[in-house]
């Protein structure tokens, strides 16, 4: 019954609202009731244009007319989950870290508070910080179809009384119209392997002076971010050169500046060394920076930097994302030119980041 519910709460069947475009909606009206008609004008020309809600409406009501079609659901997924990333899949799968969060709500949640959820996904943890004693989580999750689905899941789970989707970011969130005060724990879980990704550090800036209460349990409350040495097992994968008889190589200058890469693929050359340490309790404004750090490397060709996270959670819980069970995180390997290191001897690995993107190297 769970999975039915849940998903006949998302797929609403609400018919396309007007758009300001008096063109916009003379075409709607042109295909409406003809479903085929109607997928496909939301996948070629109101997906194409950016309108994406109004996209997946319209692939809705064009399903509502013939529920029972394979043909249409098949046709309307590629526009229902455009933009829905894959993610969300792995990190539910990824049960060593739901424990550890376990723990750590214990730790940090009070009986009775309110709790911040900041990047709620699919509300899993918001409803396992009420299951830790929470009397109210508010959830905030920016992307409207992922929103749309925690708040199915939390009421299938008979938990719509303490948690709150709220389909926000965090920064347009009112204390007095959102929250009635500020929130006693913050959980934020808008990360990307490289941390910085998304926006965590003006996102965790914003809450910390805005909606929690001073000196509020952060969760988690420090990261670091982990490098070392390695070599790519497979470069060919990642590399040109002859093909066919021809020289490819001019176009490794184009090679992505990092990959998220299967830890089986590369050989991690060194233990890992923190680059950066970050403590979300503490820093008042989070700023780009540089740094180096050096390590004994294995001998062998170096091309690339493996760098991975560590969340510290609460009082000595961390949650490594290099462990071969973690799979809401990947690693990230960043090609570099090679660097021959036939003996084994210490090298020296930089990095930097803007609060949003990272760049490693290492030195000659």
């Amino acid at each position: 019954m769970m999975p039915n519910s849940a998903t006949n709460a998302v797929l609403h069947t609400t018919p396309v609202g007007p758009s300001s475009d008096p063109a916009t909606n003379a075409l709607i009206a042109g295909v409406r009731g003809n479903p085929v008609a109607m997928i496909n004008f939301a996948r070629t020309f109101l997906l194409t244009s950016n309108r994406v809600e109004m996209a997946r409406d319209l692939c809705r009501e064009a399903v509502a007319l013939d529920p029972g079609s394979p043909r249409l659901k098949a046709m309307a997924q590629p526009v229902l989950s455009h933009g829905i990333g894959s993610w969300y899949y792995t990190m539910v799968q990824d049960d060593d870290r739901h424990a550890l969060y376990e723990r750590a709500f214990a730790e940090v949640i009070q009986a009775g508070c309110t709790v911040l959820d900041i990047g709620a996904g699919t509300g899993l943890f918001a409803m396992m910080a009420a299951r830790a004693g929470a009397a109210r989580v508010i959830a905030c999750e920016r992307d409207k179809p992922v929103a749309d689905a925690a708040r199915a899941i939390v009421a299938a789970n008979g938990l719509s009384d303490k948690v709150t989707i709220l389909c926000k970011d965090s920064r347009e969130l009112r204390i007095g119209e959102d929250m009635d005060e500020p929130a006693d724990v913050l959980l934020w879980d808008n990360l990307a392997n490289n941390l910085f990704g998304v926006g965590c550090a003006g996102t965790i800036e914003d809450a910390r002076v805005r909606l929690v209460k001073p000196g509020a349990p952060i969760l988690p409350w420090r990261a670091e971010v982990i490098v070392a040495p390695a070599r790519d097992l497979r470069p060919e994968n990642r590399r040109m050169g002859d093909a066919h008889g021809y020289d490819m190589r001019a176009f490794n200058a184009l090679h992505p500046a990092s990959l998220t890469m299967p830890r089986p693929q590369m050989e991690v050359m060194s233990e890992g060394a923190p680059l950066f340490d970050v403590d979300f309790g503490t820093t008042r404004h989070f700023r780009a920076d540089e740094g180096t750090v050096m390590v004994e490397c294995a001998a062998g060709r170096i091309d690339g930097v493996a760098q991975w996270l560590r969340f510290h959670l609460a009082n000595g819980i961390v949650y490594d994302t290099s462990a071969d069970t973690v799979t809401a995180f990947g690693t990230q390997f960043h090609p570099i030119d090679p660097v021959d290191n036939a003996v084994g001897r210490p090298v020296t690995i930089g990095g930097g980041h803007d609060c949003a993107n990272t760049w490693f190297w290492v030195e000659p």
